[in-house]
């Protein structure tokens, strides 16, 4: 049965809007750099709010508060302390990553990576992972938009992502980056004033930090710890992944190219950071205060932790209110697939094309072929979702890991490390390639995990590290003078 017709009303006419948006941004878009890195046109604020939305995704919305249920304050490890990552990556990646778009005709990471190490393989490498990494997260995101709006409008999942990933081909296929930028700055408004106003009334409910951590504590203590319910070194992993593998991941990433000037940047981590903060509060606010209503017995057990944020907006928060958290929930899904699309489409209309070999004969020519790509990455992220679970749960597993050890070493250690050979970020991105795929397939299929409860993705991310500084030393000889003027520049900033 569907919702209270308010909260249906605000969902539709955030949809339209959305939809609005798309058709004012394929208005705009008229070369290949328009639709992948919007013409370099836009402040700093709205990249800074992009790259939130984009890095928020549904995961933070629908699984964060199902994570602080099922595990206590462990999250916050990943939730609060996580803003810290926008910092790190504006500081290692940001005028680095601008200055590239100035200095080549940069329009996609592969782009970067080929840049700076001039190597087809590196770059073929490169695109390999991020596109398995897209095609994952997508198929991810898609039923998470179904899961979502089917709760709205009362009709099936089916039926709900279709008409989610209809909203979302209008404005990408046709208005490229220009319009997902655009929808990424109205939905991130839109996360961050919902998830505060939600944290409240959540911490009213729940009678306050204090009064919610006794009511968790009295069946479990270790709920209410610093790690909650989950190991240590588990908790320690995803902040060590999450801080320092936010500079890998190419939907954060990519934005940096977009800025209108390389003096903006300054303002977009902080306002990354305490966007992702403050829409971080909901999280915490709904998750904990229906585990203490649970461990008190004025609440059911849920039967999925991922209900926590449905069933608390649709029970204790006002309609009006609720619609605008719905849509901000959408708005979050939306932001990240939109930016995958775009990266997915450009691997295979161009990353991956190029490395191999071939060229384009016009720049129009280049620009239908993005278009024909993020039609092909839609339809074959939506068919994988709902027809090769196995294989999404598979790299699920492995997509933020597969960003994360393939790009940190090669762009966060590469464009601050001269010495940085082409045959040590071979190396770095076949092994972070092999060795994710490869942990993940023994989890899954076989049980294999690493001692101590290390997660793979941050053991990845080292193992790749080492290796591109290992091979790099062997093979310096002449890496330094291999490097062209203006890369040197830019390295040396």
């Amino acid at each position: 049965m569907a919702l209270d017709t308010i909260i249906v009303a605000i969902a539709v006419l955030y949809l339209l809007i959305v939809i609005g948006i798309g058709i004012w941004g394929t208005q705009q878009t008229e070369s290949t750099a328009d639709f992948l890195i919007s013409g370099k046109r836009f402040a700093g604020w709205a990249i800074a709010f992009s790259a939130f939305a984009s890095i928020m995704s549904g995961f933070g919305f629908i699984g964060g508060p199902g994570l602080f249920y099922a595990g206590g304050y462990a999250f916050l490890w990943i939730a609060i302390v996580a803003p810290l990552a926008f910092p790190i990556s504006w500081f290692v990646l940001g005028k680095k990553m601008r200055l590239l778009a100035e200095v080549r005709d940069i329009l996609t990471i592969p782009d970067a990576v080929h840049a700076r190490y001039d190597s087809d393989t590196v770059r073929v490498l490169t695109a390999i992972s991020v596109l398995l990494g897209v095609i994952s997260y997508l198929a991810v995101q898609l039923k998470a938009m179904g899961f979502v709006l089917g709760e709205i409008l009362g009709t099936s999942q089916l039926v709900a992502v279709l008409i989610a990933t209809a909203v979302i081909a209008v404005y990408t296929i046709g208005g490229g980056m220009i319009a997902g930028v655009m929808t990424d700055a109205l939905q991130g408004g839109v996360m961050v004033v919902g998830s505060i106003l939600v944290f409240f009334l959540a911490f009213n409910y729940g009678g306050g930090f204090t009064q919610m951590s006794q009511d968790i504590a009295v069946n479990d203590p270790t709920f209410a710890g610093a790690f909650g319910s989950f190991p240590v070194m588990l908790t320690l992993c995803w902040y060590f992944l999450f801080t320092v593998g936010n500079s890998g991941q190419p939907h954060m990433a990519h934005k940096l190219y977009m800025v209108r000037d390389v003096n903006l940047l300054k303002w977009g981590a902080p306002i990354a950071a305490l966007s992702y903060f403050a829409a971080s509060l909901m999280m915490l606010g709904i998750g904990i205060s229906v585990r203490a209503g649970v461990e008190t017995g004025a609440l059911s057990a849920l039967s999925n932790p991922d209900n926590a944020a449905p069933f608390f907006l649709t029970e204790f928060v006002p309609p009006v209110l609720a619609g605008i958290v719905f849509a901000a929930a959408l708005g979050a899904i939306m932001s990240t697939s939109d930016a995958f699309i775009n990266i997915g489409a450009a691997n295979l209309a161009r990353d991956i094309p190029i490395g191999l070999g071939f060229e384009y004969s016009s720049d129009s020519q280049e620009l239908w072929g993005h278009r024909i790509g993020s039609a092909v990455i839609i339809v074959g992220s939506l068919l994988l979702a709902y027809f090769a679970e196995i294989l999404v749960g598979l790299l699920g597993v492995v997509g933020w890991a597969l960003f994360a050890s393939a790009l940190v070493p090669l762009l966060g250690i590469g464009l601050n490390w001269d010495g940085a050979t082409k045959e040590g970020a071979i190396a770095s991105a076949a092994v972070a390639l092999v060795s994710n795929l490869g942990l993940a397939i023994g989890q899954q299929f076989f049980g294999i995990t690493l001692p101590n409860s290390v997660v793979i993705g941050a053991f990845t991310l080292v193992l790749a590290s080492v290796v591109l500084i290992g091979v790099s030393f062997v093979t310096d000889t002449h890496a330094r003078d291999a490097i062209t003027q203006d890369i040197r520049k830019v390295v040396s900033v």
